[in-house]
Parts: structure tokens; sequence; C-alpha cells
């Protein structure tokens, strides 16, 4: 819990300014107030976030996350009536009528490949507690119909002819008495099928039906449990360290022959002993030519193309990347390993990642290890390349980081991000 936060709060009468940043409660408003953050994150890993025991409150210009979301707890709750005001809201409410309705949802839309300089579409279920609409800062789609209505609606996404190697990548808020934001991916493809209404996102009704129908009785006694006092802790990874023999352990800048390890495929492995705040990771692979550009859509793989046609990297579930060197093809001449904040929100960044490493194991051995340290704001790293020099594979641990994120570096290798 953040104590100058909780401080700020309980000492305020009128306007309660927070800071911009990013802070762990759990936090609790016991008077009449107006809270008005900016840009102001208020987070907690498994349990509720923030607790409203007063009337006369009103919340503005926040973001309220719990980052782990368990049964019984709540982003937000409340027993008393409350003025929402601009608030954007990931997990569960209790206090808020028909908005305590909404289940946990997939957040992810992941369109895949589709046709490039072409116009495709897409349905996509949503569901509003409310009358709602939804927005995005994409200009390349828009929404049939872009007003909601109560329950599940069907939503047409047409996505506009896009050059080949554009990566669509950005948000979707959904705008009712809070603000819910899902992410959109995908990658126009030269040799990719023209997409006509392709049904990617299905919600099953009885989700919904058995989440408004459960007895949430149990909960009228929230408050005294919430009361408590939780020290603060980092957010572990699934990820963390394993005790293992590793045969090269290397600094950035190390460069290692790969020769003797071509025999079967590479797995590509970032890891990370902690996180101060949960964050989306994700794997890109580049497979570069001797220009230092990805001249087709094939050799970028990332969840959204999950395959080479040479089969020579592919993206894994556990977001892992496997590389057969041998089936590389002769004009790749580097392959450069990546990995990025998904829709870092502010202050996300490397910062918040505790001892990021990368590994690389054959047939289940890890054979190489390369931790990158003195990381800050960058929200996208090149951990490492793998690359051709006279006829040889080699290994050249990178290091180097971007402020600017995924899309400074797409377009570094020519892909255009939109």
């Amino acid at each position: 819990m953040d104590t100058v936060i909780q401080q700020k709060i309980d000492s305020g009468s009128g306007v309660i300014n927070l800071p911009s940043g990013e802070y762990k409660g759990p936090f609790y408003i016991n008077h009449p107030c107006i809270v008005e953050g900016k840009n102001t994150t208020l987070w907690n890993s498994k349990e509720t976030v923030l607790v409203i025991n007063s009337s006369g409150v009103i919340l503005k210009n926040l973001r309220l996350e719990m980052i782990n979301p368990v049964s019984g707890e709540f982003t937000l709750f409340s027993k008393n009536p409350v003025t929402i005001e601009n608030v954007e809201i990931c997990g569960t409410v209790y206090g808020f009528g028909k908005e305590d309705s909404v289940p946990e949802l997939e957040k992810q839309i992941r369109l895949e490949k589709f046709k490039s300089e072409s116009n495709n579409s897409f349905y996509v279920d949503f569901y509003s507690p409310s009358a709602a609409e939804l927005n995005t800062d994409l200009k390349d789609i828009s929404f049939e119909p872009g007003i909601l209505k109560e329950g599940i609606n069907k939503v047409k996404i047409n996505i506009s002819p896009l050059p080949s190697k554009t990566l669509l990548y950005g948000d979707i808020v959904l705008k009712s008495v809070f603000n819910r934001r899902y992410y959109i991916s995908g990658i126009a493809d030269e040799n990719a099928e023209t997409q006509t209404d392709k049904y990617i996102h299905k919600i099953d009704e009885n989700i919904i039906t058995n989440e408004n129908q459960n007895d949430s009785s149990h909960n009228d006694d929230k408050l005294q449990v919430m009361h408590s006092v939780r020290n603060e802790q980092l957010v572990h990874s699934t990820h963390e360290n394993r005790e293992q023999v590793c045969n090269h352990v290397l600094t950035r800048g190390e460069r290692l022959c790969l020769d003797n390890y071509t025999s079967s495929p590479l797995k590509i492995r970032m890891g990370y002993k902690a996180l101060y705040k949960q964050m989306d990771i994700d794997p890109y692979a580049f497979m570069l030519d001797s220009n230092g550009i990805t001249s087709c859509d094939d050799d970028f793989v990332f969840f959204g193309n999950r395959d080479t046609n040479s089969h020579a990297l592919f993206f894994n579930e556990d977001k892992s990347i496997d590389v057969d060197l041998t089936k590389v093809p002769e004009h790749i001449m580097r392959v450069s390993f990546v990995y990025s904040i998904y829709n870092p929100e502010f202050n996300d960044n490397f910062s918040k990642v505790i001892d990021p490493y990368i590994t690389i194991s054959q047939n289940n051995i890890e054979i190489v290890r390369y931790t990158a340290e003195e990381l800050f704001a960058e929200t996208t790293i090149i951990f490492l390349d793998i690359y051709k020099h006279n006829g040889k594979w080699k290994l050249n641990t990178i290091g180097q980081g971007y402020k600017e994120g995924l899309k400074r570096l797409c377009a570094n290798y020519g892909l255009i991000v939109s």
C-alpha cells in the first residue's frame, strides 16, 4: 500500500489532486471529496484496489486496475452512490448497479493475418452493461454499430486497405459508466486471404448468465475484511529463474559461434525474477536481409504471425520462439529477437522488470543465458541477434532499448505500424 497516497486522501478535503504515476493499494476513501487524477493509476495484485466508505464521493480521470483478479475481490468497491467521470476500470466493480454484471472477459482481439490493399471485416462480441460507445485512435478501423446496447453486442470491425507489412496495433475503448480497454492486433499480408465478416471472438452467453446469477450476499461483510493493511510485495512471475547449469552466461556485446548447435531447433525464451507491476511482454523475431530489412511479411514472427513459410521460426503458446537455423532462407543474414511491452500504460517500462534475461535452449538443455541490465524508460528491447558471418551462424548480445517502443523499431526494419 502506498501510504503517501492514502495520507493525501485522508487529509484532503474538497478536491484531492493525485499526482501522475502508479500507486499500489488498497486505498480507502472515508469522507466526501473529489478525487481527481492526472495520468494516475491505482492498482493492486490480487486484492481490492479502492474501497469507498462515504457518500458524496466523485472520482475523475483515474485508471483502476486489479492485476490478477480473484473471486470475492473487486477493483472498486462501494456501498454508497459514487459519481464517475472518465474512470478506466480493469477488473470487476461492486455497488454500481448494472456495471457489477461485467465479468472478466478476454481483452486481446487478435486478427492474425489479413489481405493487404483490400477491405477486410471481422465480427467481435462485446458485452456492455448499459448503452455505450466504442472508440479508438486507430484511423484504419471503424465499427458497426459504434453505439452498443445493454448485453452482448455483435460488432463488425471494418479494416481499411493497408499496405503490405503494416502491423495493426492499438486499443479499443468501450465507454459506459466506466471505460474498459481492449487490445487489437493483426498484420496486413499480400499473401493472406481477404477476410469478410470473419467471426473471431464470440462470448458464451452462459458466462454472462452465470455471472449475473451468482449470489453476492457473501460480499456484504467485505468492508471489514478489506480494512486490514496489506504489505506491498513484488508481483512474482511464473518465469522465475530456475536452477540450471548454463554453458555460457554472456554479458552485453559478447559473441558466440553457434555452429555446434545447428543439429536441432533452438528455443528462445525471455524470463525475469519478478515484476513491480504485471505487464504483458511479448516476443517478436525479425528476419533481416543484407540491408537490415524485413523484405516480406513472412520474415516477421509474433503472436499474429506464428510461423514462416520456411518453418525457420515458430511462435509458441508459452511465448517462446523456436529457431531452426537449417531452414533459414538464403537471403536472411540476421535474425533479431525483440521483447516489447504490449500497449504500455503511463510509466510502463523495463525499469519495472527485475533482472530480465533471455535463454537459448536445445533439447530442453539451456546453453546460453544473457541478462539485460541497466534498463530504465525503455518499452522495447533488442535482446540478441543471431547472424551469419562467413557462412557460420553466430550470436551477439545486444541489450539495446527503445523508449519510443515497437513502432520505431518496426520502422527501422522496414515495417509500417498503423
